[in-house]
């Protein structure tokens, strides 16, 4: 009968335990950066929601009185509305990209001990996904909802993408609490893993 605790590493011919394996360190600056981009994505999502409500605004000025509006204060409400999807668009695209690089870094890290997916779930990976795909399934549903022509189409469209938005910031703010989180979880799981517990021992005490 065997004295070796399970929660330690299988020790090596001599006895004496062998050093668990150590898991590369992720990048915390990725981590760091991803929020950072991720917070700046849902402040630049509220403030298209202030730029569409402006538009809006605009819009019904018009519709009330046509001579109330000018041309260029029209145009000036189109271009920041456009600038700012363009901006909001950059952002999260490289929001994605680095959750990629990072995912990828702890998959490189934690897959073998298959701690990958549990730490993901544990992190809460399942509510960025359901928001993200409730976010780009309303993006599909509103490209494709018709031209906008006259005023009143400018008014429904922006109320639509008002709620699209909020929707968007939201989804940031989810990315953000991801990361924090899963920033622990990984903390947690190396500080397990470099204190010598085995593998198994790293899925009991993390669970």
């Amino acid at each position: 009968m065997t004295n070796e605790s399970p929660f330690l590493a299988p020790a090596n011919d001599a006895g004496i335990p062998a050093a668990a394996p150590q898991p590369l360190k992720p990048n915390r600056g990725l981590a760091i950066a991803m929020t950072i981009l991720s917070a700046a994505y849902s402040v630049l999502c509220l403030v298209e929601i202030f730029a569409l409500a402006h538009r809006v605004s605009l819009a019904n000025q018009i519709i009330n009185d046509p001579t109330s509006v000018t041309v260029d204060q029209a145009d000036s409400a189109d271009s920041l509305v456009s600038t700012l999807s363009v901006v909001t668009l950059v952002v999260f695209v490289a929001t994605l990209i680095l959750m990629a690089i990072w995912q990828r870094s702890l998959r490189t890290a934690f897959g073998p001990s298959g701690r990958y997916q549990a730490m993901l779930k544990e992190s809460g990976y399942q509510i960025f996904r359901i928001v993200w795909l409730i976010s780009l399934g309303m993006a599909i549903f509103l490209r494709g909802s018709g031209n906008v022509e006259t005023p009143q189409d400018v008014v429904s469209h922006d109320h639509k993408f008002m709620i699209y938005y909020g929707l968007r910031a939201a989804l940031g703010l989810v990315i953000v609490y991801l990361a924090v989180r899963l920033v622990r979880v990984v903390q947690r799981n190396l500080t397990l893993a470099q204190a010598g517990y085995s593998p198994d021992a790293v899925n009991y005490l993390s669970s």
